[in-house]
């Protein structure tokens, strides 16, 4: 399926949110919080050119129309090429890898640390949606996670991130309570 380019003047703060009109993602067999392959023959870039969004569905046609996938500020920033009324081609996409193991883990099963660094990985990179990301969390909720996993969990979490470095002598002090 071909779709005209509209920039949408809003940001979600991940770079792989888009907008599709409820006919279009219906013509595609897609729903909210599904995955599409875009391809840019506009872009010079093998990253801009080829990669996989996660659809918002504007219902009233009050976004985008029938014809159009809206593209937020975050992601215009990010692919130089994407202009408005550029036409790219969208075709359904398969969640990433890591999406099986909070499958695993919804099922009960122990997750490795090499899963629970991809989850953690796809989450920070924006291509888990938040209907992933809760279904993670329900998971871990429901079944718990065990010494291993916590702390494979936690290490991936803190390599997540930037890390500070505040010197030798740094203490942290919190819920300290007095009881006499």
């Amino acid at each position: 399926m071909k779709l005209s380019v509209k920039e949408i003047n809003f940001e979600t703060g991940n770079t792989k949110n888009i907008v599709l009109n409820i006919k279009d993602a219906q013509e595609l067999g897609q729903k909210a919080g599904e995955r599409i392959f875009i391809k840019n023959l506009h872009s010079k870039t093998i990253e801009d050119k080829f990669w996989t969004a996660i659809i918002q569905i504007d219902y009233s046609s009050t976004i985008v129309k029938s014809g159009e996938i809206g593209i937020f500020l975050d992601i215009l920033r990010e692919k130089k090429s994407l202009k408005n009324s550029i036409m790219v081609s969208v075709k359904p996409a398969d969640p990433p890898e890591s999406f099986k193991f909070i499958q695993k883990k919804i099922k009960g099963n122990k997750l490795k640390s090499e899963e629970i660094n991809a989850i953690i990985s796809d989450a920070v990179s924006g291509s888990l949606s938040r209907i992933d990301l809760a279904a993670f969390i329900t998971g871990v909720s429901i079944i718990g996670m065990d010494k291993e996993e916590m702390t494979a969990l936690t290490l991936a979490e803190t390599k997540s991130g930037e890390i500070f470095y505040f010197g030798m002598d740094v203490y942290d002090k919190h819920s300290t309570e007095i009881y006499i």
